[in-house]
């Protein structure tokens, strides 16, 4: 353990060269939109890196990483998670969750199913036959940070960077904590030392078997510990990958 303390259907839409606008339906109804961009160099098939938001965000905080994980050759895919961004239709009704509603139930948002969704949209990935899913790279924000954690058994990365992920949540709590102490992958875990959720970043570095963990000074959560930590995320992309 290393410490460093520092203070279901698809529907393809041409963007730019190289990215797709992708869109599946979760199990209770939400249209969830997602956004594939190929990288200019390398050979099919490209290995995946797989990146997801925050509580109150959208795909687009990822743009500065996905592009620099493009120029190496990995293809990015970001996804709008439900009741965010562009992934708010369910049945026709609006469901839009805002900084305003955390820390509530959002029963109509269901945020407990994200594991469930990013499941489905690996399966859908599974078939772009452009992709390579061995060893993919996953990057997660608070929220996304911690609802990637259960996809871990399913796809087991090459790495793994989480800025203030959150705990694990029912239903799938028992399988977060499965993949946490069995999947042997590098992790690096992001917060800061005032971070609310700090306590969930320590757990998971505690459990985990190869963790990496940066606590930054301050108060920072999530995105707000980007520009600080970038540099640490690059040295960790480079030390794990090709």
């Amino acid at each position: 353990m290393k410490r460093l303390v520092l203070g279901f259907f698809l529907v393809p839409l041409l963007l730019t060269a190289g990215s797709r606008e992708l869109s599946i339906q979760s199990s209770d109804g939400f249209v969830l939109k997602g956004w594939l961009t190929l990288p200019e160099k390398g050979k099919k098939p490209y290995p995946l890196a797989l990146l997801i938001h925050e509580f109150a965000a959208d795909h687009t905080m990822w743009d500065p990483l996905a592009s620099n994980l493009r120029q190496k050759g990995y293809a990015t895919f970001a996804p709008d998670l439900r009741a965010h961004g562009a992934s708010t239709d369910k049945k026709g009704k609006k469901v839009t969750v805002t900084l305003k509603d955390f820390g509530k139930p959002l029963p109509e948002a269901a945020l407990e199913k994200i594991p469930e969704d990013l499941k489905r949209w690996m399966e859908v990935l599974e078939n772009d036959k452009a992709l390579n899913l061995e060893a993919p790279l996953f990057f997660g924000s608070s929220l996304g940070g911690g609802s990637l954690v259960p996809l871990m058994l399913d796809y087991e990365p090459k790495l793994v960077v989480t800025l203030s992920p959150a705990s694990p949540k029912k239903p799938y709590a028992d399988d977060a904590w499965e993949a946490v102490e069995n999947v042997d992958t590098a992790w690096l875990l992001i917060s800061s030392r005032n971070d609310f959720a700090l306590k969930a970043s320590l757990a998971y570095d505690r459990k985990a078997l190869r963790p990496t963990l940066l606590v930054l000074p301050g108060s920072g959560h999530g995105s707000k510990l980007l520009p600080a930590a970038r540099e640490y995320i690059d040295l960790f992309i480079r030390r794990y990958t090709p």
